[in-house]
């Protein structure tokens, strides 16, 4: 289901460009309609599932910054990544942080042990 998603959403790319919507926005509308906001065919429990969903979740992340990065294309060099690396270096120590203090005031954990927390 999810390769014929892709292939679909690859072959309209060029008429998605002329309205005003995103792939995500699409891949965002197919996931409720199939998921347990629309028909139910695809319900993952997040308890029993966790692991699967923590690493699909990486995954996400992952694809999201290499696409990100294919659109840009511009040398590494180029003054057009300083916003970018910025925007990923300042959100990701905040992550960290807050994470951290929440581990460490809601959980009560030491901070070398809340720090690692994800």
């Amino acid at each position: 289901m999810l390769g014929a998603l892709l292939i679909a959403v690859a072959g309209i790319a060029s008429r998605v460009k002329q309205l005003p919507l995103t792939e995500t926005m699409i891949y965002l509308v197919v996931g409720c309609v199939v998921g347990p906001f629309g028909f139910g065919i695809l319900w993952l429990d997040a308890q029993t599932n966790s692991v699967l969903l923590e690493r699909l979740s990486e995954l996400a992340v992952l694809v999201s910054l290499f696409t990100a990065g294919l659109k840009l294309r511009v040398p590494l060099r180029n003054d057009r990544w300083r916003i970018p690396l910025r925007l990923a270096f300042v959100s990701m120590t905040l992550t960290v942080g807050l994470i951290a203090v929440a581990g460490m005031w809601m959980l009560g954990l030491p901070p070398g042990a809340a720090i690692p927390l994800r």
